[in-house]
């Protein structure tokens, strides 16, 4: 545990217990996703939950009711893609054919197991142990908390059926220790629950990736699976509600907001509008970091969508902070969690040997004294700044 460390933030910035919603945006729009079909047609119109892609094992759908108005070109983490727009006719009807038939009265092992993995690549194939992570790693960051303050009396509900149906011996509950109201909220309710376990774990960046928590609570990686608690949210709603993934909870938050808050959004809306609509901002120019300020990235919310994948944009006074030579003080090396020399990055040959361990973390960046981005180095050589 000696190289995670508390990151510095500003206490200052609260984020509101109200939760904002953008659940009836214009326009949505749904990645195409290599290897997929689209199953509709332009002028099409589409009930919310009706299969926009698939690949005869997996599929998309809508997230609102309305009409299929083509191929547009949208912005992600993944940068620019095409997509299927939706234009919201604000009618929110639904499709009312169940997508499967497991609820949390029926859970049945086999079927169970396989929707886990067909859905969420999740195995819990000879697992003993099972972690229910609702810790947030970056700064200002609430979302995962927010998931298990909503919904954690159906979370306890499911957890406690798993552990029956698949023979789970330990579950545990892994808060941490600045989310106070969760664990209070916990310990009133736990103990009808015997197997389910509460851990207090310590405000330490990195403790939050999986093969960190598993060291931190000494159990076996192989005997034991990690369910962040956003997508254990999504399984609830699936069997508890026969409702697809639809809606995701993301914290917008930063020094250049006036109002930090938890926004429940529909998939597919457009950024942009989603903060004119709900936030307020600061006066002055402005960085936007998708999913956090140690490990996201810098984006230009033109034409950008909100994907399953996106858990925070955190908003920041826009700085030209200038690199300087390096000083070779070592920083970089004693605070990297997998032991990399970040600036050998820049050596095609140690970056191609090494790129699958680093954890892309920005522990080096954080640490530097100059400010070097070793980000950089991890897009190739050819990007690479002398």
């Amino acid at each position: 545990m000696e190289k995670l460390l508390e990151l510095d933030k500003d206490d200052n910035i609260l984020v509101s217990h109200t939760i904002l919603e953008y659940n009836s945006p214009d326009y949505v729009y749904i990645p195409l996703h290599p290897n997929y079909q689209i199953v509709v047609s332009q002028n099409k119109h589409v009930s919310i939950g009706d299969i926009i892609l698939t690949n005869h094992v997996k599929s998309y759908t809508s997230p609102i009711s309305g009409t299929i108005t083509g191929l547009k070109s949208v912005t992600t983490l993944n940068g620019k893609l095409s997509a299927l727009e939706i234009k919201n006719d604000f009618k929110e009807t639904k499709k009312l054919a169940p997508t499967h038939k497991i609820t949390l009265n029926n859970l049945n092992k086999e079927a169970f197991a396989k929707l886990l993995k067909q859905e969420y690549d999740l195995d819990l194939t000879n697992k003993t142990s099972l972690v229910l992570n609702c810790l947030d790693d970056e700064p200002y960051v609430l979302t995962e908390n927010f998931y298990l303050l909503l919904y954690y009396e159906g979370f306890l509900e499911l957890l406690d059926k798993l552990s029956k149906t698949f023979n789970i011996t330990s579950i545990t509950l892994a808060v941490k220790s600045t989310s106070s109201e969760n664990i209070n909220k916990l310990l009133e309710c736990l103990g009808m629950y015997p197997l389910i376990n509460l851990q207090i774990i310590p405000n330490l960046y990195l403790l939050g990736h999986d093969e960190f928590l598993l060291k931190y609570l000494n159990l076996n990686p192989a005997e034991s699976l990690v369910i962040k608690a956003s997508t254990f949210y999504h399984i609830y709603n699936l069997v508890k509600r026969n409702r697809q993934k639809n809606t995701e909870l993301i914290t917008i938050s930063g020094p250049m907001l006036k109002n930090p808050s938890i926004i429940q959004t529909k998939i597919g809306v457009l950024a942009e509008p989603l903060i004119k609509n709900l936030i307020e901002l600061e006066e002055g120019e402005k960085d936007f970091y998708i999913n956090g300020l140690m490990s996201g990235k810098i984006m230009d919310l033109s034409k950008f969508i909100i994907t399953e994948d996106i858990h925070s944009i955190i908003i920041t006074e826009k700085k030209e902070t200038k690199e300087g030579k390096c000083l070779n003080c070592g920083l970089c090396l004693e605070v990297c969690p997998k032991n990399l020399n970040p600036l050998l990055l820049k050596n095609p040959q140690y970056l191609a040997k090494n790129r699958e361990k680093c954890l892309n973390c920005g522990l080096c960046s954080y640490i530097c004294p100059v400010y070097i981005n070793f980000n950089k180095y991890l897009k190739g050589a050819e990007n690479n700044v002398s």
